[in-house]
């Protein structure tokens, strides 16, 4: 129904009437009806002149300009009738293409469309074009998410044409299978070139060359867009020459075979990669603008930094919202970031943003190499500083603070010495071990299991011994610190104690221990099962692992189940089987062999070859025996210490941190995945709660 017609039926005649100017408002409509627009146009400037603003004037005249196709006077004409009456939503949708045909920013385009929506009945035909046409400019944007607003309070209309409006605004978010699955619930009509389009493009989103089908029919009816995608798709979609074959033909017909974006799209399908790249940037340069969008999806396909450059600063500042151009831009800062190995986070940050399917692989390729370079995977030390405060930042980001606490926990640890544990089970003769490393009788020997702990020994100036105690049950505080002299440590450890142990630290002023921390742990064969996992906590201390076994009965099922988790801790272990001097030559060949082919068995192996040792003769030949001191093959543990321990300490060191901070990374995944199944679950509940509105 024309303007005139609608706005009488919603006005009547009577302003008309009364101003003797009925007959000119007949005259009009006949002129509409006969098609004469010039002679309507006077008809309606006739009741203008003797009723100023008249609505049914302005609609008479806005009828002409339309049918003269006057878009300038129709859209004054229209905006000076939105003024007269506000309230009709045909008034504003017609307002709204009207400032589209003249060039109007697409905010007041937008406007018109949004005033129509606020007044038009439910239901009604200028409520459903204002929908669409929302949707369209955000789709036109790239707004997938904000198109799927305007088509979601059309919720009840399960036409075809809102249906495709869905599967492009999915499109838009990178959605290519669920645009499929909306395209597949409704037949499109063979001329249909906007629905042959959209099926092109979720095809050749994911890489199927079924997408050619769509893209060479809508390319055929002249669909817009449909020629750039159908380059774009022949640029990286792989192709067997027949289609190749008739993507020519079309392409022909249309006059583009010359355009610099085909020329280059059919050197790639054809393996010419490098030429179709300098092809596109050669024509970017000479100024066609149509090769820079081609240039910046090669540019991308290629990961080539001065390619993509050059397609950015030929792109027009107007696309930049596009979701592809944006991600594109956070790209070419990363090209001097990665040559250096304290890059910033600020480059993780600028990939963590990329979501458009054809950059995320440059962006993944880069976090990769960024990772790379603060993690070398030759083992050369990380870039820590740069690493630690990253993973704080997650680790606040997430909420998580024990892991905030594990990066604290990180950063001390990188300024100490390297932690070595002596493992083994009770009376493997550990302690022994540690005095004859020392050289002196330090650790406590001889102390009951019921009273074991975890001994640290390390440096200070001063000698001296800290007793930590546990919280016993009922306390809300575990006891103060004790402090004794080493001297009397034994005694006071064989006492009565009136809490429970947790830890016993060992500070000497030993030059080996500026080097290496040891830790004494207890054996886990233990009657209390507390003090096995107080063993167990060395692994997560322990930068290196000396394992002992008592040569007499060494590899029981016991110290097969904590090599096991020592193994699957990731921990370097040398094996070391203790009192060799017990056994006869023969004897102790046939453990050492049974060792070799237990770790063998359990699928692990020692730092170096396992050695045979007495830990006592050791100690007695440090105290002066020389003759104990040959018969206990001290030398093959010295060497061991001081070539695969202390000068390799650095590379222990490294693997420990390494260790420790992929912990905190898991830990951080973890929590980074429930949060994202939470915000999923709740995303899914609003959406049915929108549905169901």
């Amino acid at each position: 129904m024309r303007l005139a017609e609608q706005i009488a039926n919603f006005l009547g005649r009577v302003e008309v009437v009364l101003a003797g100017v009925d007959d000119a408002l007949r005259e009009g409509n006949d002129a509409v009806a006969a098609g004469d627009a010039m002679r309507a146009r006077k008809s309606a400037r006739q009741i203008l002149a003797r009723v100023p603003g008249s609505p049914l004037g302005l609609a008479l005249l806005a009828d002409a300009c339309e049918l003269g196709g006057l878009d300038a006077e129709l859209a004054l004409t229209l905006e000076e009738l939105a003024e007269r009456v506000p309230s009709r939503a045909d008034v504003w949708t017609r307002l709204g293409a009207a400032r589209a045909a003249t060039g109007s920013p697409v905010d007041e385009v937008r406007d018109a469309y949004v005033r129509a929506l606020a007044v038009a009945l439910a239901g009604s035909d200028a409520r459903r074009e204002a929908l669409l046409t929302l949707a369209d400019i955000d789709l036109t944007a790239g707004d997938g998410a904000r198109a799927e607003l305007w088509l979601d309070r059309a919720a009840n209309d399960s036409s075809a044409d809102i249906a495709l409006r869905r599967a492009e605004a999915r499109l838009a978010q990178g959605d290519a299978p669920h645009a499929l699955k909306l395209l597949d619930g409704f037949e499109s009509d063979p001329t249909d070139g906007r629905g042959a389009l959209a099926r092109g493009r979720a095809y050749a989103r994911l890489g199927d060359a079924r997408a050619f089908t769509g893209l060479l029919r809508a390319a055929v009816l002249e669909t817009k867009g449909a020629s750039e995608e159908l380059s774009s798709a022949l640029a990286w979609i792989p192709t067997d020459a027949p289609t190749r074959s008739r993507v020519r033909t079309v392409v022909e017909a249309r006059g583009e075979a010359g355009l610099a974006r085909y020329r280059a799209a059919f050197a790639r399908a054809e393996g010419h990669r490098r030429e179709a790249l300098d092809a596109l940037r050669d024509a970017v340069a000479s100024g066609d603008t149509s090769a820079a969008e081609p240039l910046l999806e090669a540019a991308l396909e290629d990961r080539d930094f001065a390619s993509l450059r050059a397609a950015l600063d030929a792109l027009s500042a107007a696309r930049t919202d596009s979701p592809l151009i944006a991600d594109a831009q956070r790209i070419p800062a990363l090209d001097a970031g990665l040559s250096h190995h304290d890059a910033g986070a600020d480059l993780f940050n600028a990939l963590d943003a990329v979501t458009e399917a054809r950059v995320a692989p440059w962006a993944d390729a880069s976090a990769r190499a960024l990772a790379a370079l603060w993690v070398p995977p030759n083992g050369a030390e990380a870039a820590w500083s740069a690493l630690l405060s990253r993973l704080d930042s997650l680790a606040r980001e997430l909420a998580l603070l024990d892991a905030i606490a594990d990066v604290a926990e990180l950063s001390a640890e990188r300024a100490r010495p390297v932690r070595v544990a002596i493992v083994g089970e009770f009376n493997a003769g550990k302690s022994t071990f540690i005095n004859a490393l020392i050289g002196a009788d330090v650790a406590p020997t001889g102390v009951l299991p019921t009273t074991a702990t975890l001994h640290h020994l390390r440096y200070a100036p001063d000698p001296f011994a800290r007793i930590l105690f546990a919280t016993r049950e009922g306390e809300a505080h575990p006891r103060a610190d004790r402090m004794v002299p080493t001297t009397s440590l034994r005694a006071v450890l064989k006492g009565d104690l009136e809490s429970p142990v947790r830890r016993v630290e060992i500070l000497l002023p030993i030059a080996a221990l500026t080097r290496v921390e040891l830790l004494d742990t207890p054996g886990f064969n233990a009657p209390d099962a507390s003090h096995a996992q107080a063993a167990r906590t060395a692994f997560e201390e322990a930068d290196f692992i000396l394992w002992l076994f008592d040569a007499a009965q060494a590899m029981k099922q016991t110290e097969r189940v904590i090599l096991e988790e020592a193994r699957a801790a990731k921990l370097p272990v040398q094996v070391l089987v203790n009192k060799a001097d017990r056994l006869k030559p023969d004897d102790l060949a046939k453990v050492m062999a049974l060792v070799e082919a237990s770790l063998t068995e359990l699928g692990m192996a020692s730092w170096s070859p396992p050695i045979a040792l007495s830990a006592r003769l050791a100690l007695a030949g440090k105290l002066g025996d020389a003759t104990a001191l040959t018969a206990s093959h001290w030398d093959d543990v010295q060497k061991l210490f001081d070539e695969q321990i202390v000068a390799r300490s650095s590379e222990l060191k490294e693997r420990a941190l390494r260790r420790r901070a992929a912990i905190v990374v898991a830990k951080l995944a973890s929590r980074a995945a429930r949060i994202a199944e939470e915000e999923r679950v709740r995303s899914d509940a609003d959406a049915a709660r929108v549905q169901s509105l």
